[in-house]
This record gives structure tokens, sequence and C-alpha cells, in this order.
């Protein structure tokens, strides 16, 4: 691990939000390629800028694996719980604060950065309530508050040098210290006018107790916004104020004064004594350090350096998929899918890949290198919630198996018919053969008829030991289609008697085209095919999921085999939409043509794979990917998401050959090697893939206030993000009669930071309409319409995306970052804190790059 990406990871784990910045160049430039650029090495490489800036470990694992010399930033204000001063020397940095020091006194010994451009950092504890960034707030000195971040060791800098931290001040050595009252008030106001030089300690302290009225100020008026439909006993009101008493930073003192002012001046005043308020203070206090309330990195409260909040980070956002990675002619029908049944392209695309995959089974396999061999086996599930409409997906890219599986059925009756005839006239001549034997000279019996074998791909209901007679029928491989994919793993114990997971292993080895032999539950021996190839696919609520994949099914990797759609849930509306007879019929002749693939023979006259090797462009595109990837998974702390990693490898190379397939099926050409152009594509598809898994494992990992949360923040997103609690009580059944449920929930997320109330001005007619729970807003992805794809530069669209490269003042630190105006980033839409998609502008500017980068 680079020292860059261990000193991110040190920040991250010490509460610090970080972002990736640009590089320095050996010539001394940045790595944004700006003709010009004003601020080498320290604006962001991540399209949102700070707005990015995480904790995660997953996530900058990716960026530093992405850009291993990037330098690293540091969030401050209220994230970070940090507010920093920038003095810079070239700008008289140096006197201007020795002219404040001797005036006002010394600053406290704290956490302090060297520049590699002489400058110094000084990093102090955030006071609570509002910090801005401020430019030359005295000549030299800029201030970096909320929405602000630094350059941090050991980042490089334009001149050569290197960012370290002072010996003996750095973060791992000491906290950073309480701005004293003067640079507080010099701070958070912009003057010093009220301050003496002279003052003795009496009048020090007086002044911050002025301060902390201030602030006391700002919080009452901050309660006296709130709108909360209380219990009778004025709880919930108790607790508000309290959170509200903590963000702002209060002491015990003070927080107790204003919350009963505050309780008093209420509608309906509550009578508490100071135990009740110091209790709700605790709680309020303890729920922000954990994070309960709040949205993790991005909560409001100020947690104490080094505080993690121990609950599982908010679900990433969905990304589109990058449609365009897929061949032409499984495009067309990706899309088609997608319209006809008005669900999202993802659904479409995950059962189409399991399918190519089912009709190619054991006829071909990749061969990565001397002893590395994929298969063409790949199982799929496409998550969501019941009404989403996965069963008609599953229908129209099953469709032509069916027929052809009807076909197959026709002639295997046909042969049957013929079969029972040749046994009735093979019994005559058997009996006339053993007459013989009693007069005659010995001759050898009749032949027997061969019992035909029927032609078989798919499968459904279906026990292990009546697969097992199935693939010795058809060595080439099968395709298990269920709807209810719970049903297929409830059936692991069905007639076990060993316990659930009995034919756990059997399954395990199916995913790899291994050896598998099974055994006859009557006692007649057993089956054992050499290359049992069962591909999977069927369609799961989210809830079953995480039922039905336990921890013995996790353990082993079941869960971590399967890859994975689960697109937010959209309303099925009615289309006239049909699957065109065109795309169906070269769907259709696609497919017949991977199962015409020629395979193959072994030594003793089976069929047995056609190994295919990844050609020269193609090896080069893999290494740099399979070690980029293998990099990632190293960092990954949790196990059920480093087993899923671990698998995409493989499925990388499995849908590589896919391509590659699909590629040559429809000129009847043999499949030489894996070109650059499937294993391009089969990249993009497995990136969407792994930030898919990240999504569902971190929705697998929610409580169920969790859950509830993200459900409600996504009911609130369908509705355009914005709502009243009467609405919400005429629209959601657990509302219903309901309003202060209602109420009390909507205030929760916009305590935690998810939104915030909007109060409408009364119309021409009067009165006083209903104010409105509105989504907080941050530019992030951006919806793509069903049936539409994003473009991903396998298209002939043209990308659009944002710029990263933002000038700041000159200093040595990041300004404030919001991204550049007129860019699709900016325009194409929103997202809630937690990075749940609100609904934006449509058209051209709502379009992103939807194959993902890593970042």
């Amino acid at each position: 691990m680079s020292d860059l990406k261990r000193a991110a990871f040190y920040y991250a784990n010490y509460g610090w939000p970080v972002v990736p910045l640009h590089s320095i160049k050996r010539d001394g430039g940045c790595t944004c390629e700006r003709a010009g650029c004003g601020s080498p090495g320290k604006h962001p490489r991540t399209r949102y800028g700070v707005k990015d800036a995480s904790r995660d470990t997953v996530e900058l694992s990716r960026w530093w694996q992405a850009w291993p010399n990037a330098n690293v930033g540091i969030v401050t204000g209220e994230r970070a719980g940090i507010v920093a001063l920038d003095i810079d020397p070239r700008h008289d940095g140096d006197k201007s604060l020795a002219e404040l020091v001797r005036e006002h006194g010394e600053l406290p010994a704290t956490v302090e950065a060297l520049t590699g451009g002489g400058g110094r950092h000084l990093v102090f504890k955030h006071p609570g309530g509002v910090v801005h960034n401020r430019s030359n707030l005295r000549p030299g000195i800029d201030v970096r508050g909320d929405a602000g971040y630094i350059v941090a060791p050991p980042s490089a800098h334009a001149s050569g040098g290197q960012y370290r931290w002072r010996e003996g001040h750095g973060p791992h050595e000491m906290t950073p210290a309480e701005m004293p009252a003067w640079l507080l008030t010099l701070v958070t106001r912009g003057n010093l006018e009220d301050i003496n030089a002279d003052a003795p300690p009496a009048q020090v302290s007086a002044m911050s107790a002025a301060i902390m009225n201030e602030r006391a100020r700002r919080a009452l008026a901050a309660m006296r916004k709130l709108r909360v439909d209380d219990h009778k006993d004025g709880s919930r009101r108790l607790f508000a104020a309290a959170a509200i008493g903590v963000r702002f930073g209060l002491d015990t003192d003070t927080a107790l004064v204003t919350i009963r002012e505050y309780l008093n001046s209420a509608p309906t005043p509550w009578k508490y004594d100071d135990a009740d308020i110091l209790r709700r203070l605790h709680d309020a206090e303890r729920t922000c350090i954990r994070g309960e309330a709040l949205n993790n990195e991005q909560a409001r409260c100020a947690a104490p350096p080094g505080a993690v909040a121990p609950n599982t980070p908010a679900p990433e956002a969905f990304r589109p998929f990058p449609v365009d990675a897929l061949p032409g002619h499984v495009r067309a029908f990706v899309e088609s899918v997608a319209v006809a049944t008005g669900t999202d392209v993802a659904f479409a695309a995950l059962a189409v890949l399991v399918v190519i995959a089912g009709c190619i089974g054991n006829r071909v396999a990749v061969l990565v290198k001397s002893g590395w061999i994929e298969p063409a086996v790949l199982w799929g599930m496409l998550v969501g919630r019941s009404g989403t409409t996965k069963s008609p997906v599953l229908k129209l890219v099953t469709r032509a198996l069916i027929d052809l599986f009807k076909a197959e059925r026709r002639a295997f009756d046909d042969a049957m018919k013929e079969y029972t005839r040749e046994v009735e006239r093979y019994n005559v001549r058997l009996a006339e053969w053993k007459k013989s034997q009693r007069d005659g000279p010995p001759t050898d019996p009749p032949n027997e008829p061969e019992r035909p074998t029927e032609r078989r791909l798919l499968v459904s209901d279906i026990t292990v030991e009546k697969l097992g007679e199935l693939l010795e029928q058809n060595p080439l491989g099968l395709l298990l289609v269920r709807d209810e994919l719970a049903a297929w793993i409830g059936a692991f114990d069905r007639y076990a008697s060993g316990g659930k997971g009995s034919d756990q292993p059997a399954w395990l080895s199916m995913y790899d085209a291994a050896p598998v032999t099974i055994d006859r539950k009557s006692g007649k021996g057993n089956y054992f095919v050499e290359r049992a190839a069962v591909s999977v696919l069927g369609s799961i609520q989210p809830g079953t999921l995480a039922r039905s994949f336990g921890t013995a099914e996790r353990e082993a990797g079941l869960l971590a085999r399967v890859l994975v759609a689960y697109p937010p849930d959209r309303p099925a509306l009615w289309t006239e939409a049909a699957l065109p007879d065109d795309v169906a019929a070269e769907w259709r002749k696609l497919l017949e043509a991977l199962l015409a693939l020629p395979p193959a023979v072994d030594e003793h006259g089976g069929p047995r794979p056609r190994f295919i090797p990844i050609g020269q462009e193609a090896k080069a595109l893999w290494i740099e990917w399979h070690d980029r990837h293998a990099r990632e998974l190293v960092d990954i702390v949790d196990d059920d998401l480093r087993a899923f990693y671990a698998k995409l490898k493989g499925a990388c190379a499995r849908i590589a050959l896919l391509f590659t397939c699909v590629e040559v099926a429809a000129g009847g050409d043999a499949v030489a090697y894996i070109s650059a152009d499937a294993m391009r594509r089969a990249i993009a598809v497995v990136e969407w893939f792994k930030h898919e898994g990240r999504r569902m494992y971190a929705v697998l990992g929610e409580t169920e206030e969790d859950r509830a949360r993200r459900q409600l923040i996504e009911w609130i997103e369908r509705r355009g993000g914005a709502v009243t609690a009467r609405e919400l009580t005429h629209s959601l059944q657990q509302y219903r009669g309901r309003t202060d449920a209602a109420k009390a929930d909507l205030d929760a997320l916009a305590m935690a930071g998810y939104g915030t109330w909007e109060h409408p001005a009364p119309g021409p007619k009067g009165g006083r309409p209903a104010p409105r729970f509105v989504l907080a807003a941050s530019d992030a992805i951006t919806k793509t319409p069903a049936g539409a794809s994003a473009t991903t530069g396998f298209g002939d669209g043209d990308a659009l995306s944002g710029s990263a490269c933002a000038e700041d003042d000159g200093g040595d630190w990041g300004g404030e970052y919001d991204g550049q105006p007129g860019h699709a980033g900016s325009a194409a839409g929103r997202t809630d804190r937690a990075g749940h998609r609100i609904a934006g502008p449509r058209g051209p500017a709502a379009v992103s790059a939807a194959i993902d980068d890593d970042g």
C-alpha cells in the first residue's frame, strides 16, 4: 500500500472524511492537464469534489487504485469537527499571525502541518454552529471551515517539497485544540473590535460567555423553527431541542437554560426538571456520536476525532447499467425488453447474460492461463419487491428457449413412440431367438434398441438427483430458471437427511463446471458428471434474499457466486409497447447459433469444452484490470463483500468469453481467442456488477430502522422529492390516520440531514399552505429513462461529464468546491445526503457516463 493511500485510510479512521486530489507531474504541472492550472495538485479528482469525500474504506481503495499518486484532501467543517488556518508567508501570513498573538495572547499547541511551499496549517477543533470559509482574513491568513478542505501530508507540493506534520504536532501525537476566544471571534465574526488586547482573564471569560451566548441565540432560533407533532408528554420536542443544542456546541449550563427557555415559550409549555433535560442532552450527544439518527459521515453533529459510527453506511446510489457495453444485437434486445416491460435495463441485461451462458455451457471455456480455466457458467438474480415486473422480464428473455424446448420435446415424443415400436419388435425377435436356441446352434441375441435421450437445456423445479440424471444425458450443460430463487435454495435439503445445505456442495461444483458425484436416494448407485455446468437465473424479493442466504450459504460462498441487479423501484405503468417480432427473431437466431457452437472431443469420443485463450491485446487489458481489482480486494474488511469481489475475477473472464462467442456466432466462425473488444466490454459490465454488489451487501447489513428510513426516502423521491405529512397519511398504509407519526418521521429525516421543511407563502386567496418536506439535494448521479441507456463510450453518443478542475485562490488549501456550473454534473439531477436519487431535469443534460472508470 502506498504512503498516500495509507495516509488516506488513517485520516478516515481518525474521523476525517477524505477526497482524492490531483497530483504533481514531474515537470511541476498538474495532472488535470489544464493549461495554466492555478492550483496544481490541490483540487479534487472526483466529479463532485468535496461532496464526494468519504470515510468508507472501499471507496478510498477504489480511488487510490485508480489514482495511486493522488494527493490527499481532508474535509474541514462540521463533518470532520475541525477548522483550519492557512498561514502563507508569501503574503505576510507569518507577520499577520505574530501581530495577532502579540495583541491577544499565544495560541494553544494544536495539530500543525508544514506545507512544501513554506506555509503552515493550524488545525483547531470546530466550535459548533456555522464557520464559513474565508480568504485573506488577515494578510496571508485564510480560514477553511464548513464545505472546505485542506491538502494533507504526505501530499506533494508543486515546489517539489512535501506536506508533513510538524514534529510533535501530528494527529497521531495530539488532538486539535479549542480556539481561544479572540480567534473564535475573528473566525466567526471577521473582526475583533470588542477585544481589548490587555484584557484580564475575567474579561476574556466574559467574552467567551458572550460567544457562547451568541451560539445559544442561534440555537434557540433553530429550536423555534421546529415543527414537531409531539406526544402528550412533549418528549419528541425535548429530544429535538437537545439535538440542536448538541449541534451548536452548547456547554451543559448554556444548553439547560436555552432548552428551558424554548420549552417555556412553546405553544403548549412543558415542565421538565434539569435531570430530564440532562438525560435528553446525553441521549442526543450519544446519538450524534454514534450517527444513529444521522447520515453517517455527513452527520450534522461534529463527532470527536476518532469516533467512527459503527452502523452500516447507507447503500450507494444506483448506477445505470452500461448497456452500450453489450454487443449490438444483444443491446437491442435488452433495450426492447426493458421498454416492453417498463423495467430498468439492468434486469434484462443480467437475464440475457445468464441465458447466453446457459446456451454455451460446456461447448467452450476460457483458458486464462495454464491451470486456470473458467467455464461459460453464470448465476444471476433479479432483486426487487413484489410488483416490480421481474417475471415478465424472465418470460421474454427465455421465451425463445421455451419454443426450442417444445420443438425438442416434440421430437423426443416422436422418438419415444418409435422406440416403443422398436421395443415391441425387439421382444418378438427376442422370443424367436430364445426358441431357436433350444433346437438350433447358438447364435447372438438380437440387438436391444437404444432408448432415446431428451435434449434439454431448461430446467426448473428439480431435485439434485434428477439434475444428475439430466446432466449425464446432456453433458453440454443446463440452465435453471426459477421465478422465485428462494425455492431453489430451499430445495437444497428437501430430500436430504443431513440437514439444510446437503445439496449445496454439488451446486457449488456446478458453478465451476467441476466433477460431481450424486448418490441416488434409492441406493441404486450414483450419477457421475465430469463437467457439471449449470447456469442459474431467477428473481427474489429483498427481504427474502436476506432470509434465504443465511450464514451457512454465505460462509460457503453461495451468495458470492451470484450476480445481482437491484434497481430502485419504479411504478409498473401501463404500456402498449411489445417486443418487436424482428428483435425477438434475431434473439432466437443468436441462441440457436450459440447452441450450435461445436465442442471439442475427449479421448473417449465424448464432448468437452474447447479451451479459448485470451488474445494478446485482451491480455494486457485483463492484467491491468485484474491487478487493480486485486488491490481493491485486499483492503475490503467485510467478509461477505470480499468473497463476492473474489469471484468477480472469474466472472470477468466468463463474460468476456460470452461476448466473444456472440461476436462469432452469427458468422458461424470458430471461436479462436478472447478479443480485446470483448474484454473491454466485459470489464465495463463487471465494474457495474461490482458497484451493484456493494449496494446489495450494504442493504443486507441494514437494520430495520435503516431499511424503513431508506424506503421512505425512496418513496419521497418517486413523488418528485417533496411531500407533506398529510400526503404521507393518504398514501402509505402505515401512516393512515397517524399524522403525528408521519410528521415525526419526516422531522427525524430533517434532523438527520436528509432534507428540510419548507413553508410556502399564502396564495392569492390567502390561507396557510401546509409545510412540505423537501429532500436535500446534491449533484450526484442521474436517472436513465426506462429503455434508454446512458452514453458509455461504446456507442456513437457523446459522453457528458462534469469538470473536476477548479482553481482556488492560490493558497495551500483547496477552496469550497461545488463542481463547475453548466456541466452535466451540476445540471443533471440531485440526490439526498444518503446518495439516494431525486428526480432531476430530463433531456441531454440528464445523461451522464454510465461506465464507471473508477473515479
